[in-house]
């Protein structure tokens, strides 16, 4: 096969010049994002390969981690698999999902300890040091992503901004504000959305 039948993107992951392959992957530090358009990864394509974060396209024709080979030890293969985001939409559509993805380097972190994309269209999530009583959520925020404030312990009331159109499950974690999801869905104004402190065994 001739140089010419292939390419190489940026991270020095090799495709077919039609772009519908992958043919060899390489180590990526962070999130490595499979172009849309590729249907097929070769048997041994990530052979070796230590990256640490892999999304899928919704058009490759692998939707089970598998169907991913990273090491033919399965220990080592199991121990080298990263996090893996199978895609069923186009990548455009990120806002959309309320599973928080982004890997280091796509997101920021507010004076607050709230994370979001890079973007400012998803809230991510709380880290353990927010301990406000009540936040609010700044204007062009679309989507609050599933758990986001599962690691608060004290009750939180959220000012939630009208381009707010979409919130994850168990946005307090589990047991937690269950009767918010009906709350986005059914009221077009702003928002109180109040946490209920979860109750946990001992």
């Amino acid at each position: 096969m001739g140089s010419d039948q292939l390419w190489m993107d940026s991270h020095g992951f090799v495709y077919s010049g039609d772009g519908k392959r992958l043919l060899k992957g390489t180590n990526v530090k962070g999130a490595y994002w499979i172009p849309e358009g590729v249907e097929n990864i070769e048997p041994g394509a990530l052979i070796g390969c230590r990256i640490g974060t892999l999304h899928v396209p919704w058009t490759a024709h692998v939707h089970e981690y598998e169907q991913l080979v990273f090491s033919e030890d399965p220990k080592e293969n199991e121990e080298m698999m990263p996090a893996v985001y199978f895609w069923t939409k186009d990548y455009a559509n990120r806002d959309e999902e309320t599973w928080a993805f982004e890997d280091e380097g796509e997101y920021r972190v507010d004076e607050h300890g709230i994370g979001y994309s890079l973007d400012g269209h998803r809230l991510l999530f709380a880290r353990a040091e927010f301990k406000a009583e009540e936040y609010h959520v700044p204007d062009g925020v679309v989507t609050i992503c599933s758990m986001a404030f599962a690691t608060c312990r004290q009750f939180v009331t959220l000012y939630i901004p009208r381009s707010v159109n979409l919130i994850g499950d168990f946005v307090f974690g589990p047991g937690g504000g269950q009767d918010c999801d009906w709350l986005i869905r059914n009221l077009a104004e702003s928002l109180e959305l109040y946490k209920y402190i979860p109750i946990f065994a001992e």
